[in-house]
């Protein structure tokens, strides 16, 4: 496991790891899609993407509920948002 501090933008830029297999989004609700968007191509078939409070990024949860894109996306307990990505 590794955790990153600081700006996700910043610190999610480079020295990715090869593959994602789980993300954690709980911070600036706006940068939710520029974060999946850093992450998209390194995570690997059925990673887990949970956020936090994803109603308040509507362009986020667009993305992860489209049809076609990938995703298998539901809310979960109330305030969550779990998605897999399934190919």
């Amino acid at each position: 496991m590794e955790i990153r501090e600081g700006d996700a933008l910043t610190t999610l830029a480079t020295n990715l790891p090869e593959t994602i297999d789980l993300v954690l989004l709980d911070g600036a609700k706006p940068l939710y899609p520029d974060i999946l968007a850093l992450l998209e191509s390194r995570l690997r078939p059925g990673a887990m993407i949970v956020a936090d409070n994803a109603d308040y990024s509507p362009d986020y949860l667009s993305r992860v509920r489209s049809p076609g894109v990938g995703y298998l996306s539901l809310p979960f307990d109330g305030d969550i948002e779990l998605s897999v990505k399934l190919g």
